[in-house]
């Protein structure tokens, strides 16, 4: 109920009971007064009537009595006058009733007690006052009552029954209130009115700032309460006006900051929702950066991108893409590449990365309003209402990498704006995404021969404990193959090191070749390499190393002045863990091994025994 209202609704119900009250008081008072006026005129009447009786009765015109009352009867408001004798008067002077009526029960009793009766008797139409006053013996005066009456003092003589006409007092009772009621009534309407007056301002300011407060909750500031008086009230709302100004002022200081920070656009009128909705996602973007920043590898941040895509913006299907070395690779759930090409490309983007839209010009390629927009998208007849957004991810320079979303066309706007808050992601993950992959290639080259492109023996000594282990676990073996190239000094003393290198070059290449990609070839150092074979023993391994052996003697090895050259190498083979249950020590046994090879006349194939160990032996 409104504040007007409920003090309306108060003033009307006090105003009434005010009028309730007088009314009753004023009925009162008349009632008291009509009761004590009455009394006093019965009373007088009374009196007139026994004066006028004893000096009848002493002059001796007592008869004339009757027409002595007919005559009060004319007196105004005066109805009816009756005199009745009682049994001592009877007895004295006979009982004669000439005009005079036989007493009624308040009467008889009356005469029997000698008490005075008064009552109001009150109808529909009419209302009178009754009194029954007797008359009582005395002695007092002159004359008195025992001059002529032979009883006892204080006997009762008799009584007289006045009756009282009350209808004009009960009128004027009736205007009277109805005049106070009028009069209250007025009184009431011009007050309430004032005071209705009065409220208005404060109604008024209250209905604005329970909106203001409503459009508030809802996010909306920008509605004012107009100041209608200079009070308390107008006060309360030029305070109120105030802190809505300040409000407001910061809400949009504060998305305007958002926005200049996070790209971050307000879409909806609700200040309040669009500032915890920016908040929410700038919190959730800085946890997804710093996860991406602890993880060690390129997969598990690749791996973290397309979690995201999949389960956070619900994306039906998400393909990451990733240009390398002049072609684009599919990225897999576990973060590696596939081989298999982009599932909704053409087949020869593979190859030839500037066919992909996003890749060439960088920057988001919108394929649910335009799904031809990208001319290397296939066509999908199994999902012809689908379409696609691709989402460069840009760093050192170039598009590094390629997230593309496949989902229904009917997504339209909706997709369009997660892919709004999808590339916030992106734009917190390129840079590290950025270092961690020069990270990569900086440990890389770290662990790689620049010359061969092989692993070099950094990588050997960091990565082999986990081969070691596993091969101990699954009780397997592990060929150590160490080669040397023969005479190779006299290449770079004959050709020079050009030369030289190229022939380290092709012996490398020989070696890729030449075992499976399980393997592990190693640059040992200058013309030395290791060979490990995985998962296979010394005896199978001799083949392989013989194989080797062959296929480089017959090689004609093209050097940079345009000739040829034919070269030969040495192997030395041993077995872990037969030989040795000690890896490293099984490298020094193939390399024993090829120490004999050397000695023995190069060219040729030597597995590691016991007999080739000479603790004297310098190796």
């Amino acid at each position: 109920m409104r504040l007007a209202t409920k003090v309306s609704a108060f003033y009307l119900a006090a105003t009434a009971a005010l009028v309730v009250v007088l009314t009753a008081v004023t009925l009162l008072a008349f009632r008291s007064y009509s009761l004590t006026s009455a009394t006093a005129h019965a009373q007088t009447a009374a009196e007139i009537v026994r004066v006028h009786l004893t000096e009848a009765m002493l002059l001796g015109t007592i008869g004339e009595r009757a027409r002595f009352l007919e005559r009060l009867r004319d007196v105004q408001n005066l109805r009816n006058v009756y005199v009745m004798r009682s049994h001592l008067v009877d007895e004295q002077f006979g009982k004669t009733r000439k005009g005079e009526r036989e007493p009624d029960p308040v009467e008889a009793a009356v005469l029997r007690t000698g008490a005075p009766h008064f009552e109001i008797v009150e109808t529909l139409t009419e209302s009178y006052f009754r009194a029954t006053i007797p008359y009582i013996a005395t002695a007092h005066g002159t004359p008195n009552c025992l001059q002529c009456h032979q009883v006892a003092e204080g006997s009762v003589l008799g009584a007289i029954t006045v009756t009282i006409d009350l209808n004009i007092l009960r009128q004027h009772a009736i205007v009277t209130v109805m005049a106070i009621v009028l009069v209250i009534a007025l009184f009431a309407v011009s007050l309430l009115w004032l005071l209705n007056r009065l409220l208005r301002p404060v109604t008024q300011t209250a209905d604005e700032i329970a909106e203001v407060v409503h459009q508030g909750v809802e996010g909306r500031f920008t509605q004012r309460i107009h100041p209608r008086s200079n009070d308390e009230t107008g006060r309360i709302a030029r305070e109120v006006n105030r802190l809505l100004d300040a409000i407001d002022r910061a809400l949009t200081q504060i998305n305007e900051q958002i926005a200049r920070v996070a790209g971050w656009r307000q879409r909806h009128n609700n200040q309040l929702q669009a500032g915890v909705d920016a908040v929410a996602t700038l919190a959730a973007i800085a946890h997804f950066k710093q996860s991406i920043e602890e993880d060690r590898e390129v997969a598990e941040i690749y791996r973290r991108i397309l979690y995201l895509s999949r389960e956070r913006f619900a994306v039906p299907e998400t393909t990451l893409l990733e240009p390398h070395n002049g072609a684009i690779r599919v990225i897999g759930d576990e973060g590696q590449p596939l081989t298999r090409c982009c599932p909704g490309c053409v087949a020869a983007i593979a190859e030839s990365p500037e066919l992909c839209r996003a890749y060439r010009t960088e920057h988001l390629v919108d394929g649910l309003s335009d799904p031809t927009v990208c001319s290397a998208q296939a066509v999908t007849p199994e999902r012809p209402d689908w379409g696609y957004l691709c989402f460069p991810i840009r760093f050192s320079g170039a598009v590094g990498a390629i997230v593309q979303w496949r989902l229904p066309r009917a997504a339209g706007e909706t997709a369009l704006v997660r892919a709004e808050a999808f590339e916030r992601y992106l734009k917190e993950a390129a840079p590290v995404l950025e270092s961690k992959r020069l990270m990569a290639e900086l440990k890389e080259s770290a662990l790689r021969d620049p010359l061969t492109g092989l692993r070099n023996r950094r990588f050997l000594e960091e990565s082999v404990e986990l081969l070691i282990a596993r091969t101990l676990r699954e009780q397997r073996h592990l060929t150590t193959m160490m080669i040397d190239i023969d005479y190779f000094k006299q290449v770079n003393d004959t050709f020079g090191h050009d030369a030289g290198d190229a022939v380290i070059r092709f012996v490398a290449k020989l070696l890729l070749e030449s075992v499976r990609s399980s393997d592990w070839v190693i640059r040992f150092g200058g013309e030395e390499f290791l060979v490990i074979l995985v998962d296979t023993p010394a005896d199978a391994a001799v083949a392989v190393a013989d194989k080797i052996r062959g296929n480089l003697e017959a090689s004609a090895i093209p050097l940079p002045d345009g000739t040829t050259i034919q070269k030969t190498l040495s192997v030395g083979i041993a077995d872990f863990p037969s030989d040795s249950d000690a890896f490293w020590r099984a490298v020094k046994y193939a390399d024993v091994a090829l120490y004999h090879a050397k000695a023995t006349g190069r060219n040729r194939v030597v597995r590691f025994t016991p007999e080739l160990w000479q603790e004297n032996g310098k190796y």
